[in-house]
């Protein structure tokens, strides 16, 4: 279509718009106009993974926001080996690095619960961090766990060994965001305080408890690379790991109603300690100006008698610790 300059418009002139009092006529419409932006719009909700819908006014504005995320959160891996068990899309998988391939990951307390991400079996890749569209039924919103009964499985209840992976955004797409021990999130060993008497999911209570290796390899493993692992469970102290009996349990460290201080690491502060070692509480060296003995004088100053035998005695006073103002929180740690 050969574009006209209208009517009263200058020769060469853009489209412009009409107007009747100066004898302007509007620019004619090309079709391609309207037709090429509702394509380029379209391609941009397309692209993002969506189905357009005349009924829906905010899909472009989700297709942008979508592939902002996408484009700074995803991380794909490609040329992925999967084991046989590994069928189906959207399986939670781990690395599995005795084979050199990825397993289904399940949420039992074992190695097993590092989970990588989703598996895209017909891609031969793995979806390890970012959007996923892998899935159907999902519930949108909805917070999703590795599960702890079937392997590769996901729940929106949280198990005893909870490792979170992904919100879903609507039936079948999910933002994967694995939190799995030693993987990504908070790292094993860390320790926190909680405003709680219960630990959070992958946390347990820093009370000196005797625990299963195997229940807890991850852990066990921090604690043997740590430097903070006693000689015995006899030798332990309340700050340090043990290797429990010796071949099938470790204790872990007891914060329980503990003041924490900074290891000195060679700044000469607090010199001599080991890390994890326990200090008894303790007053600095300091002295007191004690009152003089009275006396009373007799006529003349020719006599002094004494009218106490020493300095007066005060009295206990305070309580039964010497503490700073403090709030009570739970100490947990990280498996």
């Amino acid at each position: 279509m050969k574009y006209v300059p209208p009517i009263g418009a200058a020769a060469g002139a853009p489209y412009v718009d009409g107007n009747p009092a100066s004898g302007v006529e509007g620019s004619p419409v090309p079709c391609a106009a309207i037709e090429h932006p509702m394509r380029e719009i379209e391609a941009v909700i397309t692209g993002a993974g969506l189905a357009p819908a005349t009924g829906d006014l905010t899909q472009l504005r989700q297709a942008i926001a979508k592939m902002i995320q996408a484009g700074q959160r995803a991380v794909i891996i490609n040329n992925a080996a999967f084991a046989g068990a590994v069928t189906g899309s959207g399986k939670a998988v781990y690395w599995d690095s005795a084979n050199s391939r990825f397993d289904l990951a399940i949420a039992d307390g074992s190695g097993k619960q590092s989970i990588v991400g989703f598996a895209d079996v017909p891609n031969a890749a793995v979806v390890a961090f970012g959007d996923a569209v892998l899935f159907t039924g999902l519930t949108p919103g909805a917070r999703y766990y590795l599960d702890s009964a079937t392997a590769g499985a996901i729940t929106t209840t949280a198990p005893t060994n909870a490792v979170f992976v992904g919100i879903a955004r609507n039936a079948t797409e999910m933002f994967v965001d694995v939190d799995a021990p030693g993987a990504s999130g908070m790292p094993t060993g860390a320790i926190i305080y909680v405003p709680a008497t219960t630990a959070p999911a992958g946390h347990i209570k820093a009370n000196g408890a005797l625990l299963s290796r195997a229940a807890y390899p991850a852990l066990w493993a921090y604690a043997q690379a740590s430097g903070n692992l006693a000689d015995s469970d006899g030798a332990w102290q309340n700050g340090q790991f043990s290797p429990g009996d010796g071949s099938t349990t470790f204790r872990v460290p007891d914060l329980r109603a503990e003041f924490l201080r900074g290891f000195d690491d060679g700044r000469g502060i607090d010199a001599g300690r080991l890390i994890g070692s326990a200090q008894a509480g303790a007053i600095q060296s300091h002295s007191h100006t004690m009152p003089i003995q009275l006396v009373q004088c007799s006529s003349g100053n020719a006599n002094m008698t004494a009218i106490s035998g020493g300095p007066t005695n005060t009295g206990a006073t305070g309580g039964t610790e010497t503490r700073p103002r403090n709030v009570a929180m739970l100490a947990c740690i990280k498996y």
